[in-house]
């Protein structure tokens, strides 16, 4: 089952399908109520097979979300109207079940794309990467200042540089554990 991404394929895609599924069932009126039964129950299957197609681009952008939704009630409510026989209305049932999972889903979906973006947010990612690259900093300069020798009088100089600098970091860090 390929998909159908965003509002206006959605949308342009319904279009044709409308207008064909109308067109089948003009020509299957004049075969018999069997034929005609029959035609219903598939073109009934292809605008449900529609809603299960449908996506929005972005399932974080609500609008989208919505336009898409009111897409699929449209086909749904095609299909209902499709669906005017007694005999078929088992199916149709059925149909509408599965159209309200579709719909169920989406919106579940969308809701773990929030949840999972505030996640991140709780998390506080951004500030983790950032210790992160501090800690490794300070295990750079450590390396650094190990590496230099105390009888050379630069390197001497360079090495209290960097432990007064290690001094500060640790102060820095000692403040924001008491927060």
């Amino acid at each position: 089952m390929s998909k159908i991404i965003g509002f206006e394929a959605c949308n342009a895609e319904l279009k044709k399908l409308l207008d064909d599924v109308a067109q089948q069932i003009i020509a299957a009126k004049d075969k018999g109520a069997a034929v005609l039964d029959a035609e219903v129950i598939k073109q009934s299957k292809r605008l449900v097979d529609f809603t299960n197609q449908t996506r929005p681009k972005n399932i974080s952008d609500k609008e989208e979300v919505e336009s898409i939704r009111r897409i699929d009630e449209q086909a749904e409510a095609a299909r209902q109207k499709l669906i005017g026989k007694a005999a078929a209305e088992i199916i149709n049932g059925m149909h509408g079940r599965i159209a309200a999972l579709n719909q169920l889903e989406k919106t579940v979906k969308q809701q773990t794309a929030e949840n999972e973006h505030n996640a991140k947010r709780i998390r506080l990612i951004p500030v983790r990467n950032a210790i992160d690259a501090v800690t490794e900093t300070i295990d750079a300069f450590k390396k650094a200042r190990d590496a230099l020798a105390d009888d050379n009088p630069n390197e001497a100089n360079v090495k209290a540089k960097i432990d007064a600098f290690l001094r500060a970091i640790s102060a820095v860090e000692k403040a924001a554990q008491e927060l």
